[in-house]
């Protein structure tokens, strides 16, 4: 498991080129004094056949992907996992504050771990609320909150990591099955509606504002070739050229064009800026 890493002064980036990391936080807030929540989390790690797999509160296991191919519910949150995951070839240590890390930081709703947990993946994730226990009516949405979802082990430790024993994945099947309301009480098809309905809003949302990123960088392209077109057939002051510019170019387009209208004054060759222009 071969990997690039880059560090600062927080943390440890590894990049991968042949293992994915993703997984799923999902968090249901119940409005008491206590601020009180139930956790859903599953955690992935695929390298090759083999997947690492933890559950919140049940443990951890190793498979094949074709046992969680054929597992339901474990497909489910896997596939959840690859949409919500924000760079899946990514984890990431903490290196400035692991002497005492013990949960994730969320709100005033803090996840404990029993042990300290140091690799993270940068996950959107499922956070809903009720009013009480009582209150069966959960509001969910997805928000882009970052690194919640962190690993019990070293990545880097699953390479050599044996699959789960039959005996023990009984175990924890059993658990899976027992230990948690969603399968417990049969909630699992109704939330899985939901949890779809969630990723595809969510989706939706990430094109329109991808859409919308890339109409306003074709249009500042388009903007600055006609400005620049205009000034050399119009030979206006460059005062005026710059006031322009400042208000027909995006903030972020005005940093990346800025160069080519600072040469206005000495181009020969237009098409060669404008071809510069279009490839920036």
């Amino acid at each position: 498991m071969n990997s690039i890493i880059t560090t600062d002064d927080y943390f440890s980036q590894h990049t991968f080129a042949n293992v994915e990391f993703t997984g799923v936080f999902e968090r249901i807030r119940i409005r008491t004094v206590n601020n009180e929540a139930f956790y859903n989390i599953h955690l992935f790690i695929k390298y090759g056949d083999k997947v690492y797999m933890e559950n919140y509160n049940i443990g951890q296991i190793v498979i094949s992907f074709a046992e969680l191919q054929k597992n339901k519910y474990w497909k489910h949150y896997y596939d959840l996992s690859l949409i919500l995951t924000n760079n899946k070839h990514q984890v990431i240590k903490d290196i400035k504050y692991n002497s005492n890390f013990s949960y994730g930081p969320f709100e005033g709703y803090p996840i404990y771990y029993q042990e300290t947990r140091l690799w993270w993946i940068d996950t959107a994730i499922i956070d809903g609320s009720i009013e009480s226990y009582a209150d069966h009516e959960i509001t969910r949405n997805i928000e882009n909150y970052g690194h919640l979802c962190y690993y019990k082990i070293n990545p880097y430790d699953l390479e050599n990591m044996e699959y789960t024993s039959l005996e023990y994945l009984n175990i924890f099947m059993h658990d899976y099955m027992t230990k948690r309301s969603e399968t417990l009480y049969n909630l699992f098809e109704k939330n899985s509606v939901v949890h779809k309905e969630l990723v595809i809003s969510y989706n939706i949302s990430l094109i329109e504002k991808e859409l919308e990123e890339l109409y306003v960088m074709f249009e500042d392209k388009k903007n600055v070739i006609n400005l620049l077109t205009f000034y050399d057939k119009k030979d206006i002051n460059y005062d005026v050229l710059m006031m322009i510019y400042n208000n027909l170019v995006s903030a972020e387009g005005n940093k990346k064009y800025l160069q080519y209208i600072n040469i206005a004054n000495t181009y020969k060759n237009k098409l060669e800026i404008f071809t510069q222009i279009m490839t920036v």
